[in-house]
């Protein structure tokens, strides 16, 4: 549990004290300033006061040892992302705060269900490990569901189990804040013991929720639970709902799912104290191209909002929702965390330019950022522990000339998905794709426990024609998932990524091949954000030579094994009809 003690020492806040009197001189002064007062809702022209990694005060007739020159700048809170995975950056705490540090977040909120998917226990013990001693400051919510679903219904296969006795020992540390998105929802709502044991255990700290299309009675059942936040809303009625009904909205705009512009107009000097700005999942390309959470503070000034609603949301927001009393203001007292901006147009309207950013009173920049190597994750076994597939593997097999067959509809910058359907052509006792239709083979493979278990389906919306791709990044439970224009490309492509013991893969028919290594639990790599960044490049690049629509092929591809959002998914079991909460098969039975 965090630790409220705002100085260390009592000689500390003397000092503090002593500086907020100009008694003493401070470390630093932003002389002329125009201020967000977060409380107010206004900018006051002012001297912003620093002194031993906090704001001592504000106004004038104080010295200090450093000055900088504010004139015509706007000191904002520094940016928190209220919601973060940071394995998909594909990069560890370290390499992340290197990418998003620059950009104007000064804090976030990671929830590591993705390491613990695959490593348990010992992957959350990584988690607060890797991310400590950093500039950044990285909380922690302990992963509630993992997996994704209550093991009961065999729904997916991931490399842990989590339950109540494991997360409780978390509880004490420090950076942890409460419990992390309660994705099971229906558990909650059908009074699973262990899930109840959960928010039980977990009642007096901040509970996430995830609760995508949640409404209406079952909705009052998920807030009564005591669930603070939801990240998964897609339309304003839907997000207004759940704040109505006291569940703070997270505005999301990650790589795949893409939902400011629609939640936005939410966003005013009532709401913006229970609205926060999370990435949930962005990757370092998009990032170094379009920013963080300075990407979602963009959009919303160039949709007219206010700069005092906007960068309040952004900051305070967060820092209300989650009890981080310290930051998320420019206030006497609070952590110096700020950035200095100017707008691009008098109205702001044109977005804002960012100057600088300081981290606990000091200026970022790239030669100031640490270099830390992350921690040893594991006893240096294999990531991935399965057979190599060959093309059998990915036969469907149906009978008679016609069938009719379910197919996963993929929405572009959604991880929502439709429940489709198509007459499909059998040939030699088997069901193959139609380019012509955009009707590809999909699998998931086990990748865990070497249990041998492929599930396989088709997918429209991907537009390959010419190759596949394969990645161990598979949310939640991170097995395999492979999509290709053939059977043997698709193998191709698993055998590749089997061979760099998990990462990201494409193949072209033509032999090219791309592959992105990622050797800690196949989700990450310590490598700098612009090699990543690079990587990432050149798979797109080659995805999109092989015919793929997508502009964000690889995250898309990874949620379509999430059976915990609607509507058609896919785990190594089989197809998931996540309306029903039941596995369903490929070939549709006659009515």
């Amino acid at each position: 549990m965090i630790n409220k003690q705002r100085y260390p020492s009592k000689s500390s806040l003397s000092r503090a004290i002593d500086t907020a009197r100009g008694l003493i001189p401070a470390d630093q002064i932003i002389r002329n300033v125009s201020l967000l007062d977060v409380f107010t809702g206004e900018f006051l022209l002012s001297d912003l006061v620093i002194d031993a990694g906090k704001i001592v005060a504000f106004g004038q007739g104080y010295s200090a040892t450093k000055e900088v020159d504010g004139t015509g700048l706007y000191a904002v809170p520094g940016f928190i992302d209220a919601h973060v995975h940071i394995e998909s950056s594909l990069m560890t705490p370290a390499r992340f705060q290197e990418a998003v540090l620059p950009t104007g977040t000064t804090t976030v909120l990671w929830d590591p269900h993705e390491i613990a998917n695959v490593k348990g226990k010992a992957g959350i013990e990584w988690a607060l490990k890797a991310s400590e001693n950093l500039q950044l400051d990285v909380f922690l919510q302990v992963p509630s569901c993992v997996p994704s679903t209550s093991p009961q219904f065999e729904l997916e296969s991931p490399g842990a189990e989590l339950y109540a006795a494991d997360l409780r020992p978390f509880q004490a540390h420090p950076r942890v804040l409460g419990l992390a998105e309660m994705m099971n929802f229906p558990g909650l709502l059908n009074k699973d013991e262990d899930v109840l044991q959960k928010l039980q255990d977990f009642g007096a700290m901040k509970i996430d929720g995830h609760c995508p299309g949640l409404s209406g009675k079952d909705l009052n059942a998920y807030a009564v639970a005591g669930i603070c936040s939801c990240h998964e809303s897609t339309t304003a009625g839907e997000a207004k709902e759940k704040l109505s009904k006291g569940i703070h909205t997270l505005i999301r705009e990650g790589s795949c799912a893409k939902d400011a512009h629609k939640l936005l107009p939410l966003l005013n000097a009532y709401t913006s104290s229970n609205i926060a700005f999370c990435s949930d999942d962005r990757n370092p390309l998009d990032i170094e191209e379009s920013g963080h959470i300075s990407c979602i503070v963009d959009m919303a000034l160039r949709s007219g909002q206010a700069p005092e609603v906007v960068f309040r949301a952004a900051s305070y927001g967060a820092a209300k929702i989650y009890g981080l009393d310290d930051r998320g203001a420019l206030a006497p007292g609070y952590v110096a965390d700020f950035n200095l901006v100017s707008p691009k147009s008098a109205d702001w309207k044109e977005g804002f330019t960012l100057h600088s950013v300081y981290k606990s009173g000091d200026k970022v920049e790239a030669a100031t950022l640490r270099e830390i190597k992350a921690p040893k994750l594991g006893t240096g076994e294999k990531n991935l522990n399965l057979k190599r597939p060959t093309t059998k593997d990915f036969a469907i097999a149906a009978k008679g000339q016609m069938q009719k067959a379910r197919v996963i509809g993929v929405i572009p910058e959604q991880i929502l998905t439709h429940n489709e359907t198509a007459e499909v052509q059998v040939k030699a006792g088997a069901i193959n794709e139609d380019h012509a239709r955009d009707l590809l083979k999909i699998a998931v493979l086990e990748r865990h426990h070497n249990t041998g278990r492929i599930g396989v389906g088709l997918v429209r919306g991907f537009g390959i024609k010419q190759g596949a791709i394969a990645t161990s990044i598979n949310h939640d439970a991170h097995n395999i998932i492979t999509v290709g224009s053939s059977d043997e490309l698709i193998a191709k492509a698993v055998n590749k990524l089997i061979d760099i013991d998990g990462g990201i893969v494409v193949i072209h028919e033509d032999g090219r091949v791309e592959a992105l290594a990622l050797p800690i639990g196949g989700l990450m790599t310590d490598e700098n954000p612009k090699a990543v960044a690079e990587s990432l490049r050149k798979l797109k690049a080659l995805t999109k030579a092989a015919g793929c629509v997508l502009d964000e092929p690889f995250l898309q591809l990874s949620f379509l094994a999430l059976p915990v959002i609607p509507s058609l998914k896919i785990t190594d079991r089989g197809l998931v009809n996540v309306d029903e909460f039941r596995k369903v098969s490929v070939i549709m039975e006659p009515e």
